[in-house]
């Protein structure tokens, strides 16, 4: 039995305006960077098509990257991330520091942090010193420093953290 027939590739398309019109489907579901739009217009026409699709948006103010990087911005925070988790899914996404710095410095990560804390423990839980471990490895998997950590926590549970 042959199976070349069942895997040939699809020869991709090459026009542009096809391009644009499918960015532009993309686009009105949800944002994306320009890398992230490039790379799934790719699976489908060819390079210079969509180079010229993304180009094209970019003109016509379709495609921001600024509302981007907003975006995750909101995403990121309303998922109790911190800093480091959004600096690192900015730069997968191909977005420039210059576009995510000021958003890093003015968000109060530790006001993101308690919120987190308030959901994964209850006030009124006294807290072990094994407890208080636990807590701040999880605090330090979702990207916030380990200063954030301890001050998130201990203005939580409303005590100093002894080592």
């Amino acid at each position: 039995m042959n199976n070349s027939s069942f895997f040939k590739k699809k020869a991709k398309e090459s026009d542009a305006a096809l391009a644009t019109n499918a960015a532009l489907r993309f686009l009105s579901r949800r944002e994306y960077s320009k890398l992230e739009l490039y790379q799934k217009l790719c699976l489908k026409y060819t390079a210079d098509a969509a180079k010229s699709a993304v180009k094209k948006c970019i003109e016509n103010d379709w495609l921001s990257e600024k509302r981007y990087i907003e975006m995750l911005h909101r995403h990121i925070i309303s998922q109790n991330y911190g800093p480091l988790k959004f600096v690192i899914e900015a730069k997968k996404k191909g977005i420039t520091s210059s576009l995510y710095d000021s958003l890093v410095r003015e968000t109060d990560w530790k006001a993101v942090a308690i919120t987190f804390l308030s959901k994964k423990i209850s006030n009124s839980d006294t807290v072990s010193y094994e407890d208080k471990q636990k807590i701040l490895a999880s605090l330090s998997r979702r990207g916030f420093s380990n200063s954030v950590c301890i001050e998130a926590l201990e203005e939580y549970l409303g005590s100093s953290f002894e080592f």
